[in-house]
């Protein structure tokens, strides 16, 4: 099968994209509100029932599942799934990876290896986290991937923190905005879409979410001086934000941010005025899916709470751990949430509103224009 350059799906004709709402399927609507994963060193009948069946909208790629060993190999998984995604959906997908720089690095073998957050920060010179964010974004973008799940700008406020570390800026607010705000600069002069991670604030907890929830019960005054901080004052600079599996008690004592209305709406989009994309934590992850029945319902709940993104990845931070969602699981979710919308129990609108964001936001990554 022939497989077509990068250069071609960016000059895609506009007519590719459905200008109304109204010309795509429900099942193209919803499709597009996810972002999965899938094993694979290359397009396979995995990726491809994932666009035939579900009409995904993204790809996020895992050494432990995709090996990414080289960036050829990248290149090559890449341009195939973006050729598959025009063939069987017409929209093309959102390829993403964490590539924080320091210990969280999905693509390593043949590409640079850069700094932590902490050690960028210890240099004193915000410059370089637009220095960093810039050079990664174009070794990124060379080999087809368009969406990072960076930068982190939690706040390290515990030193007991097992998740974060260095992977944050530091311990002060100030300084973690600073070079969170150069960071963004530098991905979007580059042309890549990046996410700020993980809101309200996964500083100041003493477990990781991937393996168990963790709780915070500071009110929310507290958290707008310290976890809040930088988000607020980022948050009109960041096409999208991603959430945290924490339960923040003094806001909604029984949902975690990426369950919780009070904490998507009231919070991130009506009292911060986020108006971008707002991408789930990997909703497989044990921190969210304790206390639920299985991954459906956590993923009812994240669209019912306001999140556009679905991000359904891996369950451990280095790689695959029993439990793992399947293919066909991810399409039977696909197909439930579908079921939903015809039923009434999710409001099309409200897919709507989610499908509007995301389009938007490939537009501007392909092209400069907005949905009407």
């Amino acid at each position: 099968m022939s497989r077509i350059p990068l250069l071609f799906l960016i000059l895609i004709p506009f007519n590719l994209f459905a200008s109304d709402l109204s010309e795509l399927s429900l099942e193209e609507k919803v499709g597009q509100l996810f972002m999965v994963y899938f094993e694979g060193e290359r397009a396979n009948e995995n990726s491809l029932k994932l666009l035939q069946e579900a009409k995904v909208g993204g790809i996020v790629l895992y050494k432990w599942a995709n090996k990414l060993e080289g960036p050829v190999e990248v290149q090559k998984l890449c341009f195939e799934l973006q050729e598959d995604a025009m063939r069987y959906v017409g929209i093309p997908l959102f390829i993403a990876v964490d590539q924080e720089g320091g210990r969280v690095n999905r693509l390593q073998e043949g590409f640079t290896k850069f700094p932590s957050n902490q050690t960028l920060a210890e240099s004193n010179n915000p410059k370089l986290a637009f220095e960093a964010a810039f050079a990664m974004g174009k070794e990124l973008l060379s080999v087809g991937v368009n969406f990072n799940l960076a930068p982190v700008v939690d706040v390290n406020s515990n030193p007991k923190n097992p998740v974060i570390g260095t992977r944050s800026y530091g311990s002060d607010p100030k300084v973690v905005t600073e070079f969170g705000r150069e960071s963004l600069k530098g991905y979007k002069r580059v042309g890549i879409i990046s996410c700020l991670k993980h809101f309200p604030g996964h500083g100041d907890v003493t477990v990781d979410s991937h393996e168990v929830l963790p709780y915070v019960s500071k009110p929310l005054s507290e958290l707008l001086t310290v976890e809040l901080y930088p988000f607020a004052n980022l948050v009109k600079e960041a096409p999208a934000i991603m959430t945290a599996h924490i339960l923040f008690s003094e806001i909604d004592p029984v949902n975690p941010a990426t369950l919780s209305k009070k904490i998507l709406e009231d919070l991130l989009r009506k009292q911060l005025g986020f108006e971008g994309v707002i991408v789930t934590d990997s909703l497989v992850m044990q921190g969210i899916l304790q206390g639920h029945k299985n991954l459906e319902e956590v993923v009812f709940k994240a669209i019912e709470a306001g999140s556009d993104i679905l991000l359904i990845g891996g369950r451990g931070l280095q790689g695959a751990i029993d439990g793992e969602a399947h293919v066909d699981e991810i399409v039977a979710i696909c197909r439930s949430v579908v079921s939903a919308v015809k039923e009434g129990r999710i409001s099309e609108e409200r897919i709507d509103a989610s499908l509007k964001r995301i389009l938007e936001l490939k537009r501007e990554l392909i092209f400069p224009i907005k949905i009407k």
